[in-house]
This record gives C-alpha cells, structure tokens and sequence, in this order.
C-alpha cells in the first residue's frame, strides 16, 4: 500500500508549512514586530523593505534562525533571502540535505 509507507512521514507541504510557522514566529519576535506590522507578515513579505531592515537587524535575524534551526547560513546565502517564503525554501532544502 503506497499510503501505509508514508504514514509516519509529514509531507513536503506539512514540514514548509511547519518551517513557516517556525520563521514566522522566530522574525516576529527578533524585529519586535508591532499588532499592525504582524498582519502585514506573509510569505511574500520582503522583510528588508516592508520592514525596513538594517544590516545588523537583518544579521540579527539570520543568527536567529541559524539557531532556531540548527543551521548555518552563509553570508552569500543569506543576500538571497529576502522574504519569509525564500527562508523557509532555503531552510527547507537545507534539512533535506542532511
């Protein structure tokens, strides 16, 4: 039975959603995001821009998450994350590979 074999396993789309969760909670409470400020949060939110985001808020963030999620995220790596949905791909991919 091609169900039974994946009934422990979340699928791909359970574990981004899971992943978004995790990064959305982990920029809220690292920017100090304001109630207005988290209604505007989503996944194509470019936190740099609609939050306007320093350099040290940003490498603040990045520290976060590297901790949250057990990772490392290289500093040309982190240039290409802009929004929440291009963190949780890359983090995504990174759990994958290990």
């Amino acid at each position: 039975m091609e169900g039974g074999e994946v009934g422990n396993l979340k699928s791909d789309d359970a574990v981004l959603e899971d992943i978004k969760s995790k990064v959305m909670e982990t920029v809220v409470s690292c920017l100090k995001l304001k109630d207005e400020q988290k209604q505007v949060l989503s996944g194509t939110t470019n936190l740099a821009k609609d939050f306007n985001l320093d350099s040290l808020d940003f490498v603040d963030l990045i520290m976060s998450l590297e901790e949250k999620f057990s990772i490392e995220i290289t500093d040309e790596e982190a240039q290409g994350l802009e929004t929440v949905d291009d963190i949780c791909k890359y983090i995504h991919g990174k759990s994958g590979s290990e």
